[in-house]
Formats: structure tokens, C-alpha cells, sequence
């Protein structure tokens, strides 16, 4: 029997990568995860700083905080593109308004990180998982197989661009 293959435990693919998806299709995906996906959420943040009483600056070092452990202020300012009297100046904004609090790191207590103030920031949450109600609601429309393989998709592409982007804070900035 020489049509007969071995047997292996990895899944090897029938058709080249290249087939499966056209390449129309393709650029449609990163156009709408990279751009779109960007642009939507920006607007979005918009009007979820407005009813916070936030400014977007304040507004998006929330997000940062809430989503990135052990943060310290230099990344944070790094991240959001301040210079350090900037960065020390929204800060203190929301620090005496209850959204965050400065404690030492739990591994290194010469540095000084930034946590949140969850009983302050469940508002804040809520609104955000507000917004990610109209995400749960199209999931409706999909079999379980479906949202399995788009999981597995974008828990991929965020790893990704995860690492790259804590790659990029481990380098000293020029």
C-alpha cells in the first residue's frame, strides 16, 4: 500500500497556507485588526472618558494600569508619550481622584508602581465591558467550533503583539 502515511501526532495541513485563505480575505483581516479595530475603539474611548470625567490621557492610562501588572510611572509615561512633568502631573489627577494609588513593587521596593483602586474603577470597568456587549452578542451567530478557532486566532495575534510591545518598553527609549 505506498498511498498509506506514516501516523504522527502533529496535524499536518492538506493544502498550502496560501490556498485557504485568499488573499483578498487575508488583507480584509489585518486591515480590520490592525486599523478599523483601532480607529472604532479609539472613538469608543472617547465617550467612555467623557462619562468617566476623564480626559483621554487619563482615560487611556486607566486602561493601561488596569491591563499592564506592576506598572511603574516611567512606562507608563513612555507608553502614553509624556514628558515626566506630564506624566507626574496625571498621576497626581488621578490619584486625588481615587483611580490609582502608588505602592512599591512587590519584588524590587526601590521602584514604585502604579495599581488601580478596583472599588474606584468598577464604574470604569463597567462601562468597558458596556462596549464589549455588542462583541458578546455577534458570538451568537457562531457554532462553538467557529468561536473555538477564532479564539485560538486571536489569543495568537494578541500573544504577538504583546510581545512585541513589552519588547519595545524593555528598551531604553533614544
Amino acid at each position: 500500500m505506498p498511498d498509506k502515511q506514516t501516523l504522527t501526532r502533529t496535524w499536518i495541513d492538506t493544502d498550502p497556507p496560501d490556498t485557504v485563505l485568499s488573499g483578498h480575505m487575508r488583507g480584509d483581516i489585518v486591515r480590520m485588526m490592525v486599523r478599523q479595530f483601532d480607529v472604532y475603539m479609539e472613538a469608543n474611548k472617547h465617550e467612555l472618558a467623557q462619562e468617566a470625567g476623564l480626559s483621554l490621557n487619563e482615560y487611556k492610562a486607566m486602561e493601561f494600569v488596569l491591563e499592564l501588572k506592576h506598572l511603574s510611572p516611567g512606562r507608563l509615561a513612555q507608553l502614553l508619550h509624556l514628558s515626566p512633568s506630564g506624566n507626574h502631573a496625571l498621576i497626581t489627577r488621578l490619584e486625588h481622584a481615587g483611580y490609582l494609588t502608588r505602592k512599591p513593587h512587590p519584588r524590587d521596593g526601590r521602584m514604585t508602581c502604579l495599581y488601580p483602586n478596583q472599588e474606584r474603577c468598577k464604574r470604569l470597568i463597567a462601562n468597558m465591558e458596556h462596549a464589549a456587549q455588542h462583541i458578546i452578542k455577534a458570538t451568537a451567530q457562531h457554532n462553538p467550533g467557529q468561536l473555538a478557532a477564532l479564539h485560538e486566532f486571536l489569543t495568537g495575534s494578541i500573544g504577538h503583539l504583546r510581545h512585541d510591545a513589552l519588547h519595545r518598553l524593555k528598551r531604553k527609549p533614544d
